[in-house]
């Protein structure tokens, strides 16, 4: 495809000259013919079925409807699970997952990024390798989808994502504790007492239902106490 190099009309094949603006087809000094022609930046998709130009993210062709089935937008990401699969060590797969390269395009960005969730909700062993590459996912997609709807939807997914892992970070240091446990248990024993004898004292009645939410306050704190108690029992045993 050729295009007059004045005005950038298209020009018939073996044309002369512009049938637009009358230009000359110009000859370079080396004799080959000076024409204007089209550069793509970037790969273009079409439908195999009619060839129509296809836009990122589209599962049927506009134009004929073919449906696209193994796409090649997918490649990256089925090869890493594949890849997953196939390996047996933890080790092994926690590393796949660390130094696997995020892909550049919108597409590949978009199939990884639902590959990382996915897993992260699935929980395991490897989760804190997929919080890691999801962060890297994101940075990546800020950049490349810019305020294009196809974040929004990916930022609500790395949004609960991280608000996830902050619960579970939270989890496992309580879990570990037994201080932060005793705290938290006692806590929840404070306000119901403070709740139920607040409560009681508005009402004005003796009989009032907040001071039965008071004395229920009183559980939790005498089990923080036994807890705790429990605890450096068990410590100075096994210091002996």
């Amino acid at each position: 495809m050729a295009f007059c190099i004045n005005c950038g009309q298209e020009l018939a094949e073996g044309a002369k000259f512009c049938a637009n603006c009358g230009k000359a087809v110009g000859v370079s000094q080396n004799g080959a013919k000076e024409e204007r022609k089209t550069v793509y930046d970037g790969e273009l998709h079409k439908c195999p079925n009619c060839g129509e130009r296809l836009d990122s993210f589209v599962t049927t062709c506009p134009a004929c409807g073919y449906e696209l089935r193994g796409a090649k937008v997918t490649s990256y990401v089925n090869d890493l699970a594949q890849k997953l699969e196939n390996v047996d060590t933890v080790e092994q797969k926690i590393d796949l997952i660390r130094n696997f390269y995020i892909p550049n395009t919108k597409e590949d960005i978009y199939e990884f990024f639902i590959l990382a969730t996915s897993n992260i909700n699935a929980g395991g062993y490897d989760v804190e390798a997929w919080y890691a590459k999801l962060e890297q996912a994101y940075q990546k997609a800020r950049l490349s989808f810019g305020h294009a709807p196809e974040f929004q939807y990916l930022s609500q997914l790395y949004n609960k994502a991280k608000k996830q892992q902050r619960v579970k970070s939270f989890t496992r240091t309580i879990k570990k504790s037994r201080l932060l446990q005793c705290l938290l248990i006692g806590a929840i024993g404070a306000v119901l007492m403070i709740i139920g004898f607040f409560g009681g004292s508005m009402s004005g009645d003796s009989d009032s239902p907040f001071y039965m939410v008071a004395m229920l306050g009183f559980f939790p704190i005498l089990g923080a106490l036994i807890h705790a108690t429990q605890g450096e029992k068990n410590d100075k045993e096994e210091d002996e």
